[in-house]
């Protein structure tokens, strides 16, 4: 199969895609011929088209992939058939990708692109086709994953702004809050033993954009209180979120975790839990507490006791809830992905 051959008969070619043996093999044939049309720079209209080929060929595999898992004629990554029963007879037992000739990666990667939804998958060729010349128009693999990995975090950025619209026939007065901080996007470490990953290896991560958004606003009486936890790093980036949900900055406490932490500048072994005010709401108990709590950090991400029960005692009046929950207490109403 030559250039023109896959020109002329693209579609047709993919269509006769039906199993992934074929696909692999049809996929072989791209990449070599994605190979030569770049060793001779041709021109870059005819490169696009081989690399949405073979774009359009990984998809297809990632959907058989994830079709022949659900029948179970696939094992699923991590599974091992080398030591089946005897009486599981040979032609019965899943075939593994390393038999069908795909890497574990690839399976990944192929099934993410399969996940794309396919109106977003072809916009993002049709963009790229529009600019074929420039040096960011190029179709690749790459391209088409960072794709995905957008298109899956607006996803999950949109299920947790539906939470919250649900949530709007209610006011509140007394607000706790643990943002899910996507620590990758502002360039800073996170603390300790994650200061290489985001804290989407963890809950689903928000920008401070895709924070800002969220109608927390909506949720508020006249006067109500916010608690809101933040980390030293992100304290300047804070501030746009509080504005935009109707809050103002008034004080705030300080967690001494006791267990010292990595950093750039110092030890940062510390937490902020920033008061902020909507109108006027001052404690309805005015006895004055210390604004440092040590207490030794345990989990990621995880708050000490102490301070819910502290905004329990100086606010026991008005609707209470907890923002980015991560299980339930008494007298909140709650919301949050891992609820």
């Amino acid at each position: 199969m030559d250039v023109l051959a896959l020109r002329d008969n693209a579609k047709q070619q993919l269509q006769q895609i039906k199993d992934i043996e074929t696909g692999v093999e049809y996929l072989k044939k791209v990449k070599a011929i994605e190979v030569y049309v770049k060793a001779e720079k041709k021109d870059a209209k005819l490169q696009n088209m081989v690399a949405e080929q073979k774009l359009r060929t990984q998809r297809i595999l990632g959907q058989l992939i994830q079709e022949g898992q659900e029948k179970g004629e696939i094992a699923k990554q991590g599974e091992s058939y080398g030591n089946s029963s005897c009486d599981q007879k040979e032609h019965e037992k899943p075939k593994t990708l390393d038999q069908l000739g795909i890497s574990r990666k690839e399976s990944s990667t192929f099934q993410t692109i399969a996940n794309i939804p396919e109106e977003i998958f072809e916009a993002a060729i049709d963009e790229k086709n529009k600019e074929t010349g420039k040096a960011e128009s190029e179709l690749t693999t790459t391209s088409m994953m960072k794709v995905a990995n957008e298109t899956k975090k607006q996803q999950r950025a949109d299920e947790l702004k539906e939470v919250v619209i649900e949530k709007t026939d209610k006011k509140y007065r007394v607000f706790y809050v643990d943002p899910p901080w996507k620590y990758n996007e502002v360039n800073h470490q996170t603390e300790g033993n994650f200061q290489s990953k985001t804290l989407g290896d963890h809950y689903p991560s928000l920008s401070i954009p895709e924070l800002c958004e969220l109608p927390i606003k909506d949720l508020a009486e006249d006067n109500a209180v916010m608690f809101f936890w933040v980390t030293s790093p992100l304290l300047e980036e804070c501030f746009p979120v509080i504005k935009a949900w109707g809050f103002k900055y008034k004080t705030s406490m300080v967690w001494d975790k006791v267990k010292h932490n990595v950093g750039n500048y110092v030890s940062v072994r510390h937490e902020f839990l920033l008061i902020c005010t909507k109108g006027s709401c001052t404690p309805d108990i005015k006895k004055l507490d210390d604004s440092v709590y040590s207490e030794e950090r345990t989990e990621h991400s995880k708050k000490p006791e102490y301070f819910r029960t502290l905004i329990d005692r100086i606010y026991p009046v008005g609707n209470r809830i907890e923002l980015f929950a991560r299980e339930k207490a008494s007298g909140w109403d709650k919301w949050g992905n891992e609820v």
